[in-house]
């Protein structure tokens, strides 16, 4: 399949490609002042060829004159230092569509048997994330995995599972724990086939990136203790979010005693939170983790946990906190936030040395900068609380990877304390 496809682009960009070959052997022989004008024209032609068939462009480029090649490679370079995919997906008119079915996908589990639970939450990245395609044709060894349709950048389903899987090793979970294979299922040994295998009740979403850049890494000789082969890695750069889904399916406890599956699912739910923490904020995920990449900030939002059991309560603690009086509500939008007009330079409220074209009670307003300071985070907080739809099954949230571990073990309490389900 990958001959007949390099088949056909070759045919697409040999024209191409062969006025581009006449151009280099012209700056060979060309003058100073003819040579800029040529490089310049070499340039402009190499940046038409990036896309769509870059790939198979620069391999043949290679087999016919390595200058070229180099060029297209240095072109290239700089076009993909920092890309923002979303500018793409925008010019498609596609980005509800990704949106909806790819960055963030949403999962009935009105379906799925009883105490089947989904958790998702938007991460940043705190360090690179960097993985490895399966493309044969690539300008640079260390390309990202992306997907075929869009070539978004993206962590397979797959990847997270092993991620996981690892991270709880490192917990001293081993592989052979009874909680461990009943989550992720068990492998086939290579000693013996008559080992019943058997499916995991975890199930995981792909989570897709819409930026990317390139690292660099330059390995020091250990005598001149210099670099001088740098190696070039395609990655997710930091700071970039992604949407994170994981779907919980306990299938092999249907029929079985109220008692025991409470337990195991209140057990598991709080091995799969653990987990997630060390994974995301310690271990990381993709490739080259133990040089730090692949972990992201402790900080997350839109976290949820929503749990098929209508039994079972969201018990969630009130932070208690002081309302606004109807006269600070004035300098608030809807949601909260800080108009601009009465904004400092620091993000805040404006200061005092900076109120002096201030419309209004200066009194008054260093009042609200006091309530400001001791509030605005909760009550931010409660204004999202009551703008959120309500969810047919019990929901809890969390916005950090520390609450999701307090957020189960408050599920495990509730679960243990419950009575026999209730699914009307």
């Amino acid at each position: 399949m990958n001959i007949d496809w390099g088949s056909v682009l070759y045919q697409q960009e040999k024209a191409s490609i062969n006025d581009l070959k006449i151009i280099v052997e012209e700056i060979d022989k060309a003058g100073k002042e003819n040579k800029e004008e040529l490089e310049k024209k070499l340039e402009i032609k190499l940046k038409g060829l990036i896309l769509p068939n870059e790939y198979l462009a620069y391999h043949y480029m290679a087999t016919i004159n390595q200058k070229l090649s180099d060029n297209f490679r240095e072109v290239w370079q700089k076009q993909n230092l920092k890309v923002n995919l979303e500018e793409v997906i925008e010019k498609w008119e596609l980005t509800k569509y990704i949106k909806d079915n790819f960055i963030c996908p949403e999962v009935n589990i009105s379906t799925l048997p009883s105490y089947s639970f989904i958790l998702n939450f938007m991460f940043k990245l705190k360090k690179p994330y960097i993985s490895l395609d399966e493309n044969d044709f690539h300008i640079i060894d260390n390309p990202l995995r992306k997907d075929k349709v869009l070539h978004l950048p993206f962590v397979s389903p797959s990847s997270w599972k092993g991620s996981l899987r690892n991270s709880l090793w490192q917990l001293n979970y081993d592989y052979e724990n009874d909680k461990i294979r009943r989550i992720f299922g068990n492998e086939r040994s290579p000693i013996s086939e008559d080992i019943a295998l058997r499916m995991g009740r975890l199930c995981f979403f792909p989570t897709f990136f819409t930026k990317k850049s390139l690292e660099i890494i330059n390995p020091h000789d250990r005598k001149r203790r210099v670099g001088t082969v740098p190696i070039l890695m395609e990655s997710v750069p930091q700071d970039t979010t992604g949407f994170f889904t994981l779907l919980y399916v306990p299938f092999d406890l249907i029929g079985c005693d109220e008692k025991e599956i409470r337990k195991q699912v209140s057990e598991d739910i709080q091995l799969v939170s653990e987990g997630l923490k060390s994974m995301f904020t310690y271990y990381g995920f993709g490739a080259k983790t133990s040089s730090g990449y692949g972990t992201t900030y402790e900080n997350i939002t839109d976290g949820t946990i929503t749990l098929r059991n209508k039994s079972v309560k969201v018990s969630v603690q009130e932070e208690k906190f002081e309302f606004p009086k109807d006269s600070y509500k004035k300098f608030l939008d809807e949601n909260g936030i800080l108009k601009d007009e009465f904004r400092g330079k620091n993000g805040g409220p404006l200061s005092n040395s900076e109120l002096g074209n201030f419309n209004g009670s200066q009194k008054e307003f260093k009042k609200f900068k006091t309530w400001y300071n001791d509030n605005i985070e909760k009550w931010q907080k409660y204004l999202k609380s009551q703008n959120t739809p309500t969810s047919e099954w019990p929901t809890w949230r969390f916005e950090g990877f520390s609450e999701l571990i307090d957020v189960s073990k408050n599920i495990a309490t509730s679960l243990e304390s419950s009575g026999v389900h209730n699914e009307s």
